[in-house]
């Protein structure tokens, strides 16, 4: 049979596991935001596109348009953490 742990044992078990639960909740939304190399490239290619068809010019609800959507890539290109691939992006 299992001999019961000590009040020191104890402690140290309680305070091992809730240190893996903190380890585990602070590193998880940090895997979950970056982005592998393709989907990077993807994502400078939508903001190229949204910027060259801005100097081309259209309507003002065109522009706008395509400023919201330029923005928007932008914002995913810095939340998955591509300024990381920044030197292979530009390539």
């Amino acid at each position: 049979m299992n001999k019961p742990q000590s009040g020191k044992q104890n402690r140290l078990t309680t305070v091992t596991v809730t240190l893996l639960a903190l380890s585990a909740l602070t590193t998880a939304p940090a895997v979950a935001g970056e982005a592998s190399l393709e989907e990077c490239r993807a994502l400078k290619e939508r903001i190229d596109h949204y910027t060259s068809l801005r100097r081309m010019g259209g309507s003002a609800s065109q522009m706008n348009e395509w400023k919201k959507q330029r923005r928007r890539a932008e914002k995913q290109f810095r939340d998955k953490g591509c300024n990381d691939y920044r030197r292979e992006l530009r390539r």
